[in-house]
């Protein structure tokens, strides 16, 4: 339930699930079981989709560093070895969802920014930051509280807010995270794809081809299809399951469409990509996806993949 009611909370910030400013407003909330509202705003809405799995400014590489590498520039620990075990990176996800909620917006709050990455901008708005508070204090009133007076047992309590959080964050992570996890979207980073592109450009003989490569160079919508990957597009049942989120290069181009629609735009926007020579990215099975996730986590796992600088 949390997790379909995270739908209308993702549209609504994206300002994607209403024409009405304060429908979209209030709806964000409706993600409450999953993250802070108003930190989704500064860490998704603005920071993540404007720069898509560059290090020194997408906050959603920094959620999990002190379990998992999930880029070449976290300098290596001893515990990402154990990131090549399946059940190691589940577990890790586990917790994700405490840290959204509560510990991740408590030291954006103590600190005024997030990682160094973004600023709480909001922090002199009464109603932002009073939200920031009622939401951090209402999830811990109804996730770890209350369950201590509706149980036996305080055992049994703690268990129960454990596999609410538990199953929330490992839903997040297969199908919110590997959209963006593996090898060739995190080399097609605004701050990494010229590397990339120019071994491409040298095999383009024409000016007018050349002039196109370069121009892909620094294009905010190239980096988001090549930063992102679709999987199981043809399947109703994964639509639904991941919230629309199985169109991820659709929805990174077009945030503020509804992701009900994603589908309807999808073969123009593979075909515009196969016109320019962008890489559209489209697995055919979830398992796929995931496999490509797996064997980027294996590559960082080792020490030998340095820290770029």
């Amino acid at each position: 339930f949390g997790w379909l009611m995270g739908a209308l909370g993702h549209d609504a910030g994206h300002f994607a699930a209403s024409r009405s400013a304060w429908f979209n407003e209030w709806g964000v909330w409706a993600m409450s079981l999953i993250e802070n509202p108003i930190l989704w705003q500064h860490q998704h809405t603005y920071a993540h989709h404007s720069f898509t799995n560059e290090f020194d400014h997408d906050p959603d590489l920094h959620h999990f560093h002190l379990f998992l590498r999930v880029h070449q520039r976290f300098q290596h620990q001893g515990m990402f070895e154990y990131q090549t075990n399946y059940a190691y990176v589940i577990l890790a996800y586990m917790f994700v969802v405490f840290g959204t909620c509560f510990w991740i917006p408590w030291g954006m709050m103590q600190e005024g920014h997030l990682y160094n990455v973004v600023e709480w901008h909001d922090k002199h708005r009464p109603t932002k930051a009073f939200g920031m508070r009622l939401h951090m204090a209402a999830y811990l009133t109804v996730i770890m509280i209350v369950p201590m007076f509706t149980h036996s047992s305080i055992p049994s309590a703690l268990v129960s807010s454990w596999v609410h959080i538990a199953t929330l964050g490992v839903t997040f992570a297969l199908f919110s995270q590997i959209n963006h996890l593996n090898e060739a979207a995190m080399t097609s980073s605004m701050d990494l794809r010229g590397d990339k592109l120019s071994g491409r450009n040298n095999a383009v003989t024409s000016n007018e081809e050349k002039a196109k490569r370069i121009d892909l160079q620094t294009s905010w919508a190239a980096t988001q299809i090549e930063t992102s990957n679709n999987f199981a597009t043809n399947s109703t049942l994964w639509f639904i399951l991941s919230n629309g989120l199985n169109f991820q290069i659709e929805h990174h181009l077009f945030p503020g469409l509804n992701h009900c629609h994603l589908h309807h735009i999808a073969p123009v926007v593979e075909a515009t990509c196969k016109e320019y020579g962008v890489t559209y990215r489209n697995y055919s099975t979830w398992n796929e996806l995931m496999d490509a996730t797996r064997a980027w986590l294996d590559k960082l796992s080792v020490a030998d993949v340095n820290n770029k600088q």
